[in-house]
């Protein structure tokens, strides 16, 4: 059976114009957004490993940022230009991704590796055996760049011994490799290189990539642009231009600035609509489309696409962008007792 068949049988409303519920297949997941923070970061990225290539000496560099800014699409699509290849019978991996996993152990990490790698991880050896034959696959490969996404994982190490073996063996590898290496993660990345000198140090050059602004002027300008090329991958075109000022501004405060909550809010009002039969998108439907994905208890009107909104930041307590950091205890008990300290080199 397929999914759609029991979707279309336990609708509430049956769909009788999308027989096969095309609409419930969009998304705006592959859709490329240029934007300044994307350039600023590929470019970035593009010249430490350039920088390699040249003179081989392993540098490094920070990007950092809150979630669904786009972080990981920067490094899913840097290493999308540099494929592995086969010279002879030897394999070639210009540019290594890994995802840190969240476990948030040395041998979580070196496990991720060997996997990024498409080698077998080998049992029965400890550690220090598994980060040398790591390295030396690193070399093997001619490893140019290491993209490691996700680092913040490390601030949820379950306790000091985990958080120190696990800084180390980044450190041992990169000190082994001579590679230069992208760090990339959430904002508690910074107090995760902090605790080593050499890590830090490698790794001081630091790119932020932020959220759009209500109150800037080139951020909302190039906020527009993007919904204006969002609105041309839309199957069910907008009753008015998504990237219209007032309707743009309804967009950014819906989202954050964010760009995940504004595709996924997207996504959801063409689902809506599809639903509902509608040949076009209206602000009803973005209302809709924000009280199912964002905040579903939104009082009509702070609602931003409610006619009467205030049109304000939802960033108070008890709304949906009020601060992460004052809404949550960030990090594992180890680190919310701040016991992970600087140590310097090693």
């Amino acid at each position: 059976m397929n999914p759609k068949d029991l979707i279309r049988h336990h609708s509430r409303k049956t769909v009788t114009s999308e027989p096969n519920l095309e609409f419930l297949d969009f998304s705006l997941a592959d859709v490329t957004l240029n934007h300044r923070r994307f350039d600023a970061a590929m470019a970035e990225i593009a010249k430490l490993h350039y920088s390699q290539q040249i003179h081989h000496h392993g540098g490094g560099l920070l990007i950092c940022g809150p979630s669904g800014v786009g972080k990981s699409t920067v490094v899913e699509k840097y290493a999308s230009n540099f494929p592995p290849y086969t010279e002879g019978r030897q394999t070639m991996m210009p540019v290594l991704k890994v995802t840190c996993p969240s476990s948030a152990t040395a041998n979580g990490l070196i496990s991720a590796m060997f996997d990024a790698m498409g080698f077998p991880i080998p049992s029965r050896t400890d550690l220090a055996e598994k980060t040398i034959k790591v390295s030396k696959l690193i070399r093997l490969y001619k490893v140019e760049l290491m993209l490691l996404d996700e680092f913040q994982h490390a601030y949820y190490s379950r306790s000091l011994a985990d958080f120190r073996q696990l800084i180390d063996t980044v450190k041992n590898i990169m000190n082994e490799t001579k590679v230069a290496s992208v760090l990339v993660g959430l904002n508690e990345i910074d107090e995760v290189i902090s605790t080593n000198e050499q890590v830090a140090r490698r790794h001081s050059h630091k790119i932020e990539m932020t959220t759009f602004q209500l109150n800037d002027e080139e951020d909302f300008k190039e906020f527009r642009a993007v919904l204006k090329v969002y609105q041309e991958a839309l199957i069910i075109p907008p009753e008015m231009p998504l990237y219209e000022a007032n309707l743009a501004r309804r967009f950014l405060i819906a989202s954050n600035g964010n760009l995940d909550y504004l595709r996924r809010i997207l996504e959801k009002s063409i689902e809506i609509a599809g639903f509902a039969e509608h040949d076009q998108l209206s602000q009803t439907i973005y209302a809709a489309a924000f009280r199912e994905y964002v905040w579903k208890g939104v009082p009509d009107k702070l609602n931003p696409f409610h006619e009467e909104s205030p049109l304000r930041q939802l960033d108070k307590a008890g709304e949906p962008f009020y601060p992460w950091h004052l809404k949550h205890a960030i990090g594992s008990p180890l680190a919310r007792r701040n016991l992970i300290k600087p140590t310097g080199s090693r």
